[in-house]
């Protein structure tokens, strides 16, 4: 019997397998929707803090035409990715390291009516398998503060992208001496020219409601979810409430020179 232990690539997969494998409960829907309010994306399933309000800004920078393809860089379930393909109807790729997640999207790709215009690929969103200046676009949800090496993410967008294509990202910083707290530098070293880089909105009034609300129904979400499957937001809000005052959720485009 082999005692290897799991690297660290694999250890982040298995956690986001586990929290994918259970099913998501009515309440951890309804306590987003009740803090975003008419901006809550209620068409389908998405495990980020993204708004219908990020939603149309990504369709307006991206500058990505009918059946032309972007990528979507830890796409996760692919809501908010195909929500945003069906608008402009273009073509979809998501790439994510859970391919518990992608069984999830290609079954979302079905309700959206985008079966024929999607594709998956479970992998590592910093070296991925695809040639150079494939893509039209690329997007990225809140995903890129939880890449230990940004750097190389950002270069391999980079890579894969069309000179003059747009990278359009969710993400936050952190505003902590010591810790990483702007993507303006990072982008600028892989190639990209920056052109917007803003906070969005409400966001930290909306996050620390979820957090909070989800502290308070703690008890409810373990009855109604067990240990296992209400462990991983539970955990969320107890890390994530205190560092707020730390952090800046920003929306980010940034062209390929």
């Amino acid at each position: 019997m082999s005692n290897k232990q799991p690297n660290k690539r694999d250890r982040v997969k298995n956690a986001y397998n586990t929290m994918y494998k259970i099913k998501k409960s009515k309440i951890i829907r309804d306590i987003w929707r009740d803090a975003y309010e008419d901006d809550y994306p209620k068409e389908f399933d998405y495990d980020s803090f993204v708004t219908m309000t990020d939603l149309r800004d990504i369709v307006k920078y991206l500058n990505v035409g009918p059946n032309e393809t972007f990528i979507d860089m830890g796409c996760g379930r692919g809501g908010p990715g195909m929500w945003i393909a069906r608008e402009i109807g273009a073509d979809y790729v998501g790439i994510d390291l859970s391919d518990i997640a992608l069984e999830f999207a290609e079954q979302h790709a079905i309700q959206f009516g985008l079966e024929d215009k999607v594709s998956f690929q479970v992998g590592n969103i910093c070296e991925t398998s695809f040639t150079d200046n494939l893509f039209d676009g690329a997007i990225s949800i809140d995903v890129l503060t939880f890449v230990p090496d940004k750097l190389g993410a950002i270069c391999e967008v980079a890579r894969i992208l069309r000179p003059a294509a747009s990278f359009v990202f969710t993400t936050w910083e952190q505003k902590k001496p010591n810790k990483f707290n702007d993507y303006r530098l990072l982008l600028s070293n892989a190639g990209f020219k920056v052109d917007l880089y803003k906070e969005t909105l409400d966001w930290e009034r909306r996050q620390r409601k979820v957090y909070q609300t989800i502290l308070d129904s703690k008890d409810i979400l373990i009855k109604d979810m067990g240990e296992e499957g209400s462990r991983p937001w539970i955990r969320e809000a107890q890390r994530g409430f205190p560092t707020l005052k730390y952090l800046k959720r920003i929306l980010v485009v940034a062209k390929k020179s």
